[in-house]
């Protein structure tokens, strides 16, 4: 499975059938207005880091459009080991 699919596994997971869809096309929106550098890892950051909660993760899209990096620092993702940490996240849902 690839990490799109299990991003949206995940959202899926973390929140009820009619938000899911809406947070899979705000994180959507959010890539379209970014270039491919760090996408996925942001995505996953924004949706781990929101925990299920829809205004968090509102509140970290607003994040993300102003600076990603912030993103990554909020959610504990900026450290050296955020890929084994996401990919035991995403593997765990």
């Amino acid at each position: 499975m690839g990490e799109a699919q299990w991003l949206s596994a995940r959202v899926r997971r973390d929140f009820p059938a009619p938000d899911a869809s809406v947070v899979i096309q705000l994180l959507e929106e959010w890539a379209d207005t970014w270039s491919d550098w760090e996408v996925d890892r942001v995505q996953t950051a924004i949706v781990l880091g929101a925990a299920g909660d829809v205004d968090e993760l509102l509140a970290l899209l607003e994040l993300a459009y102003q600076d990603y990096r912030d993103v990554l620092m909020a959610t504990g993702f900026a450290d050296d080991d955020w890929q084994e940490r996401m990919e035991a996240a995403l593997r765990s849902g």
